[in-house]
């Protein structure tokens, strides 16, 4: 075993190597430092066809997957903006096109490789629904058709005649209803009777079909043999409105009836926990009820409950909507024993409000039909003493009523009794403050304020509560209240969900605040031009600021559009027609006469209009017309006795003897009532209509005052003539009286309106 070796091996002839290894032990055979020559390898051998192929179908359904997900619908508690929406759709389509060019690829592949039989079909089906699906919601209609009949076309794949229904639904949306219709046939034929489920949805599909056809007989035929396969709310909802529509009452009872037959969707409730200072359970509580499967079974309540109010709202006869006996009494009777939770009380809730809805518009309702309304608000509350919920909306709802119909007191307490069954009821803290605020005194503002801040806090999106709060608070007129009112209308105007309305109050309390404490016109005209010239108190508003700015240019044009929109605006006609010459506002005075036809103020200033265009005998007809509506107006008596003198009329003395008689009639009544007053101004000018128009125009019945109606406007009483001087000085205005010619008219009675000579 020691001898040495005697054979010696040829060395290596590869490039790189170094000695080879020894054939005896003489040398080690272990682990050197030098390079050892590594057996080769073969080259990689390249993926075999049968692996190519199944990357392939790997990176095709990836493709499938992506589209499907980019074109699914969005979870309704999520929110997705449209232009989000959109790219997606894009994005799907564009994905769903790659993935049936790759499938095409690979079939040519497999054919090329012999291995055509191998192909997978339910990969094909796959890739061309998706596609066709994809043309379907991006309104492709023309190729998700023709993309589906290669499906349907196809008898390799068994279940592709379910399309048809698909391709229903195209044709529908694209209004061709009779081939719809006949899809929509083929489909339930051909599809079995074990698939209940599938067939009650086609049968739906094609009873909604014949409804929009006009066909409401075929429609409840089908509609009936879904309710009693398989009813659900939908289908009963959609029952009773084909029975509305053929005037069935009957049927629609039997309709409504079945509808609640159908065993009604359970919902998470809440667990209970039995230590509320647990942080452990209340976390633990709180996830449940943000839970997915909670949300999506509340949601199905929630629409349970809906379809039946929808339901018997349309069983219901119009004309018998305030009715008792004939409304939603047997509906209420028949969900009574109803095991879906509070429909019935809902629906109650839902008739109360429906019959003050229907007394009209008005800001406060007609006193008998709100005192029905109330009633009614207040009989559900005690009819459901178990339901705090609906016992809290109830009262809330009767609170508002109250305080509509000027019932401040009882409103508060309807109010208080709905803040105790629910704490967080920011509706029934609104009402309640302002029901302190409107049967208190001036003070009483800055107590509502409080009560309206905490009312805000519990519900900081509440824009009507803060709308309110910063009227109380501009109402209070501190220094520190109208900052915060400030504060409180600009958060108004800035967020997000407020409406034209709301924004348009907000500006013009941002413009009263402007006006009446900073005395800033510039800042009172930006905020009232924002609002725009919809509104004619606004505009008017407008108009007066330019006025006392002495820009009339601008004033004039604001009271034109106002008159031109809202003609029955006295303040409007008062200074239009103090700006024009007086055969013009002869014609605005006789159209606010025609407004007040009991104030004798418009009468003096149409005669005086005709005096100064020199028609004297006109203007002695209408004083007398005016003496006889008015026997103890001195001031028109007057005018007479100054019109017949100047004329030389028999008759002057008979009128003077008249105009003592007067005189002594007021110094009389002035005696007796201690009550300074002047002839005209104790005629008694009757309210504008156009002031009880604006009464009804406030933004909520819950508003204190109108908000768009500005705090130094003149009412209709501050036009009467409240003395001779002051008449004087407006018609001299009016007439353009000159001082010169003041000197020649003869000094009868210095306090009448005399026409320029």
């Amino acid at each position: 075993m020691l001898r040495l070796g005697t054979v010696s091996m040829p060395r290596s002839s590869r490039a790189g190597t170094a000695a080879a290894r020894p054939v005896t032990a003489v040398r080690a055979a272990g682990y050197t430092s030098a390079s050892r020559d590594t057996p080769s390898r073969e080259e990689k051998k390249e993926d075999s066809v049968e692996d190519r192929v199944k990357q392939m179908e790997l990176r095709i359904m990836a493709l499938v997957e992506e589209s499907c997900m980019l074109s699914s619908r969005p979870d309704p508690d999520d929110d997705s903006s449209a232009a989000k929406k959109e790219y997606d759709l894009g994005q799907a389509l564009a994905k769903a096109q790659e993935a049936s060019t790759l499938e095409r690829q690979l079939i040519r592949m497999q054919e090329q490789a012999n291995l055509g039989d191998s192909h997978n079909l339910d990969l094909t089906f796959a890739v061309l629904c998706n596609l066709a699906g994809q043309y379907a919601v991006n309104e492709m209609y023309t190729e998700a058709l023709n993309t589906y009949q290669l499906l349907t076309r196809n008898k390799l794949f068994p279940h592709a005649n379910r399309l048809k229904v698909n391709m229903g639904n195209i044709y529908f949306k694209m209004g061709e209803h009779p081939k719809a219709l006949k899809l929509y046939r083929m489909a339930l034929d051909q599809t079995p009777t074990a698939e209940k489920d599938l067939r009650m949805k086609v049968m739906h599909n094609i009873g909604l079909l014949l409804v929009r056809m006009g066909k409401f007989r075929d429609a409840v035929t089908n509609f009936q043999h879904i309710m009693q396969e398989q009813g659900d709310f939908q289908t009963g909802l959609h029952l009773v409105l084909c029975s509305v529509a053929l005037n069935d009452a009957e049927g629609g009872k039997a309709a409504f009836h079945a509808m609640l037959d159908v065993d009604p969707p359970m919902h998470h409730q809440d667990i209970t926990i039995d230590d509320e200072n647990d942080p452990y359970e209340c976390v633990l509580r709180d996830v449940i009820r943000a839970d997915r499967l909670s949300r999506w079974s509340r949601r199905a309540a929630a629409d349970a409950e809906r379809c039946l109010a929808l339901a018997a709202a349309a069983l219901v006869r119009p004309s018998s909507r305030d009715d008792e006996s004939g409304g939603m009494s047997w509906c209420v009777e028949a969900l009574r024993g109803y095991s879906g939770g509070g429909a019935g009380a809902r629906l109650e809730l839902g008739g109360a409000l429906a019959a003050l809805r229907a007394l009209g518009g008005g800001a406060r309702p007609p006193s008998a039909g709100g005192q029905r309304a109330l009633q009614r608000l207040k009989a559900v509350a005690r009819a459901h003493p178990n339901d705090i919920v609906l016992r809290a909306e109830a009262n809330a709802d009767a609170a508002f009523v109250a305080y509509a119909l000027g019932n401040f007191t009882e409103a508060r307490a309807l109010s208080e009794a709905a803040a105790r069954d629910d704490p967080y009821s920011c509706a029934a803290r609104v009402t309640a403050a302002l029901s302190s605020a409107a049967a208190g005194d001036a003070s009483a503002w800055q107590v509502a304020a409080q009560q309206l801040a905490a009312a805000s806090h519990l519900d900081p999106a509440d824009l009507v509560a803060m709308h309110d709060l910063a009227l109380a608070l501009e109402k209070s007129a501190d220094d520190i209240s109208v900052d915060a009112a400030e504060a409180r209308w600009t958060r108004v105007r800035g967020a997000a969900g407020a409406g034209a309305t709301l924004r348009s109050l907000a500006a013009a309390g941002l413009a009263r605040l402007a006006r009446a404490h900073s005395h800033d016109p510039s800042a009172t005209d930006h905020w009232y031009s924002m609002i725009g010239g919809w509104d004619a108190g606004v505009t008017c508003a407008l108009a007066q600021l330019h006025s006392e700015m002495g820009d009339m240019q601008t004033a004039k044009h604001h009271y034109q559009d106002v008159e031109a929109v809202w003609p029955c605006e006295l303040s409007a006609l008062e200074w239009l027609a103090r700006e024009a010459p007086p055969d013009v506002a002869l014609q605005y005075y006789r159209r606010a006469a025609r407004l007040q036809p009991n104030n004798p103020q418009w009468g003096l200033l149409m005669g005086s209009c005709l005096r100064a265009s020199g028609r004297y005998q006109d203007a002695l007809s209408l004083f007398k017309k005016m003496n006889a509506r008015f026997p103890d107006n001195v001031q028109c008596l007057k005018l007479i006795v100054k019109l017949c003198g100047d004329q030389g009329l028999s008759e002057t003395s008979a009128w003077t003897r008249e105009l003592q008689r007067a005189q002594a009639r007021l110094k009389q009544q002035d005696r007796a009532s201690s009550v300074t007053s002047i002839g005209s101004g104790s005629s008694g000018a009757s309210q504008s209509p156009v002031d009880q128009i604006r009464g009804t125009r406030d933004s909520r019945v819950g508003s204190a005052a109108p908000l768009l109606t500005p705090a130094s406007r003149r009412s209709s009483a501050t036009y009467a003539v409240s003395s001779s001087q002051d008449s004087v000085q407006q018609v001299n205005r009016s007439l353009h009286r000159s001082a010169g010619k003041k000197k020649n008219i003869d000094d009868f009675d210095e306090d009448l309106p005399l026409p320029p000579e």
